[in-house]
């Protein structure tokens, strides 16, 4: 199975493109690091003018020749306890759902993409058990950690420092084997595995979670 690995950069370069009508250019995605420009991204990400901040609405296209590839967008009537995304494909064809939503135990986001024409899909909860714990058992100590960086001068320390953990990975499971990474989050960077989801799904679940 071939891999793929890429990566979402909101630098400056990546927006300067020119955006589709009522829309904003938001970012790409690419490979490598995120932090030079890629040759060619593999999708420039338009964002919808105006749209609300928890429930964004997108649309990416290809760089050259430029052509959308899929959009994103908020479903109307989804249940309160969730969000819902429609992702259909350039030509306009329904490809799929993405939810946002709780885990089972309601602690973790959760994220799940539904592959309509596969008829698969793939949950991701953000941030791993042994991250959290290690997330709340460093919380005490925050305070002492911004006073240190006060009197050393730094009066914006790096947002790392507080960031809750992130790492995901969109399993899913086929022919009753066991569950397979079809998505994988770490350190900025995304990896799937070609042939498990179709390719504008995951595109459109990395712009979504990095949104």
């Amino acid at each position: 199975m071939t891999e793929i690995t890429f990566c979402l950069s909101r630098e400056e370069f990546a927006q300067q493109f020119t955006a589709l009508p009522e829309h904003e250019a938001w970012g790409a995605l690419q490979t490598g690091n995120g932090r030079i420009a890629a040759e060619s991204p593999l999708a420039r990400i338009h964002r919808l003018g105006g749209s609300d901040d928890h429930e964004p609405a997108f649309a990416l296209t290809a760089a050259e020749p430029t052509h959308t590839l899929c959009t994103v967008v908020p479903q109307a009537g989804a249940a309160e306890s969730h969000t819902a995304y429609t992702v259909h494909d350039g030509s306009g064809r329904f490809i799929g759902r993405i939810i946002h939503e709780r885990s089972p135990l309601g602690i973790r986001q959760a994220w799940r993409i539904e592959d309509a024409a596969k008829q698969y899909s793939a949950v991701a909860y953000k941030g791993t058990i042994r991250g959290w714990i290690a997330y709340w058992a460093i919380s005490p100590f925050w305070a002492i950690m911004a006073l240190i960086f006060l009197l050393n001068g730094d009066v914006r320390p790096g947002g790392s420092l507080w960031s809750k953990p992130h790492r995901a990975r969109w399993r899913m499971r086929a022919g009753g084997g066991p569950r397979k990474a079809a998505l994988d989050f770490n350190t900025g960077r995304y990896r799937a595995g070609s042939g498990q989801l179709d390719m504008n799904l995951i595109h459109a679940q990395a712009v979504l979670y990095g949104a």
